[in-house]
């Protein structure tokens, strides 16, 4: 019997990965972002209601949006992408 036989089938499910929220993305030249500084303002070319990617890796699995939780930060799915439905 293999090693691969003796895995239970969710060992994948058991390894953690960070999950990555982006509020937005901007293109700059290096010698603007070298020009920086404190109180700067980098306009993300996003509106405020526009849903948020979620990246796990290189890959966007979902969109969410913010929400307000117990005071803190929280996030609501919104989409799936590329989820495969439950059968």
């Amino acid at each position: 019997m293999s090693e691969q036989e003796n895995m239970p089938e969710d060992f994948i499910g058991d390894i953690p990965v960070e999950l990555v929220v982006e509020l937005g993305r901007k293109k700059m030249l290096l010698r603007d972002i070298a020009k920086l500084k404190t109180d700067d303002i980098v306009d993300l070319e996003q509106t405020m209601e526009a849903p948020l990617n979620i990246v796990v890796g290189d890959k966007r699995i979902a969109r969410g949006e913010l929400v307000k939780v117990n005071g803190r930060i929280g996030l609501r799915i919104i989409e799936m992408i590329g989820k495969r439905s439950a059968e």
